[in-house]
């Protein structure tokens, strides 16, 4: 048998080898810009309205300013502006602890709890960032701010403290000591604040300076010893 003609076979596997498909290069996705936060005191104009402030208006100024602000990601507020209606008022001995009290209704209490040193401040500041862009701060400190719904009951002052409704005192979201309700995902807050934040601070944020220098109005009335910096 004659051996085949490997001279023949040659040019056709190297043609073969030319035709095919080189391999595909993937293209690494180019790196995420860095994220770049600038920070700035911002003086504060507190817009007071009226000499003598009606009680229910600044709760309901408040309430709905606060469900307005798009970095928030609780719903509390949101249900006390839309769902209930302010009733009254209750102060701590000291005056230094609020209870806005509304009702829905169905007969459900709901509440804004404040706790407000007499000696608290509401350092001002305007924080640049790549990711929410321009936003307005107000840091109450110390402070505590909480929205609570569906509660049977408004709490009353008794013997230094708040008492509570035992059965169902209510739905909480805090925005202070507790933080993790407060803002939505990904936006760092409140600790992009950096050393301007500490555990203990109430951050209020918001999308223009016009609504912070309002609410910074409410807390002014509601608050006289209120300390604002930068003055």
């Amino acid at each position: 048998m004659p051996l085949p003609n490997f001279r023949l076979f040659l040019p056709a596997l190297l043609l073969v080898g030319c035709s095919s498909t080189p391999p595909s290069v993937v293209t690494p996705p180019p790196e995420p810009a860095p994220r770049v936060t600038e920070i700035f005191p911002d003086k504060v104009q507190p817009q007071i309205m009226a000499l003598r402030a009606d009680p229910g208006e600044l709760a309901r100024n408040f309430v709905d300013d606060y469900q307005r602000q798009s970095l928030y990601s609780g719903q509390h507020a949101a249900t006390l502006a839309q769902e209930y209606r302010f009733r009254e008022n209750r102060w701590s001995t000291q005056q230094d602890r609020l209870m806005m009290v509304f009702d829905n209704d169905s007969g459900d209490t709901g509440f804004v709890a404040w706790s407000l040193s007499r000696n608290a401040t509401a350092t001002s500041l305007r924080v640049q960032d790549s990711r929410i862009g321009q936003r307005f701060a107000l840091i109450l400190r110390p402070a505590r701010l909480c929205f609570a719904i569906n509660a049977a009951r408004a709490p009353i002052w008794s013997t230094g403290r708040w008492a509570y409704d035992p059965v169902r005192p209510g739905s909480f979201e805090c925005n202070g000591l507790t933080n993790s309700s407060a803002f939505k995902s990904g936006t760092r807050l409140p600790a992009l604040l950096g050393a301007y934040f500490s555990e203990g601070d109430a951050v209020l944020m918001f999308d223009s300076r016009g609504q912070r220098d309002a609410i910074a109005g409410v807390l002014a009335q509601l608050f006289p010893y209120l300390t604002f910096t930068p003055r």
